[in-house]
């Protein structure tokens, strides 16, 4: 967890310690194996969010970045094509449509399951490595990638009409997946688009906790952390929300 706490330590702000703590428990998953990706493509993939971060002069959308000599450096682990849909959905996840998303499945082959997992490992190097643009530190190094095999755990998941992935149904949900956290009868749809890789909805719950609200607060409008109150956090989540053209 040092990794994250020493960069955000030469910062001139004081960070949360819960917010440093989340931050580090999903940077240090990133050098783990993962559910459908081993540790090393999870490293490649996370690079590649971040060249793309820190390209000053990004491509259009409709630009493959594999395209254009010199614009990412080659993974071995990681094909070209699956760089590509990570560089896009880095810079311009609003343009992503259905029909590009399934091009995507069919171009290299990956399933839906890694696709999850993609944006989990999207999700983490964004806030992390925003956050400390935000901050004036330095981005943390990646760890290490450690050795292991993927845990291949695939929850009862189902097609489901507001997703393109399939995902857990309230009526599939039992105790083995306390993973997931509260019933998913309480989940809304735009957090139960990950459900179909236990770690990736993790993730969005850890971040989402330290970063927005913990899921247990979201039903008290008057709960606060920190110098504004529910309203005002909503009032700036909205509105990043629409600047960002959310889907939902």
């Amino acid at each position: 967890m040092a990794l994250v706490r020493d960069a955000y330590g030469r910062s001139a702000f004081d960070v949360r310690a819960d917010l440093v703590e989340a931050h580090s428990r999903v940077w240090e998953r990133i050098g783990l194996p993962g559910t459908w990706w081993g540790a090393s493509e999870r490293g490649a993939i996370a690079r590649t969010v971040r060249a793309a971060l820190c390209d000053t002069d990004p491509l259009a959308p409709w630009v493959a970045p594999s395209t254009d000599p010199g614009r990412l450096d080659a993974e071995p682990d990681l094909d070209p094509k699956v760089q590509d849909a990570v560089y896009r959905l880095t810079l311009h996840a609003a343009t992503l449509t259905e029909d590009w998303y399934r091009q995507v499945l069919d171009d290299t082959a990956i399933t839906p399951e890694q696709w999850v997992e993609i944006i989990e490992v999207v999700i983490s190097v964004v806030c992390v490595d925003r956050f400390a643009e935000m901050i004036d530190a330095p981005a943390p190094a990646f760890p290490r990638p450690q050795t292991g095999e993927p845990s291949r755990v695939r929850p009862p998941a189902r097609p489901a009409r507001h997703h393109w992935v399939p995902v857990l149904h309230v009526e599939d949900a039992t105790d083995e997946f306390a993973m997931y956290g509260p019933s998913p009868t309480l989940v809304p749809p735009v957090v139960r688009a990950l459900t179909l890789v236990p770690s990736a909805k993790a993730t969005l719950d850890e971040l989402g906790s330290a970063q927005y609200i913990p899921h247990r607060e979201m039903v008290d409008l008057n709960w606060t952390r920190g110098p504004l109150d529910r309203r005002q956090v909503e009032l700036v989540a909205g509105r990043l929300s629409a600047l960002r053209e959310c889907f939902y």
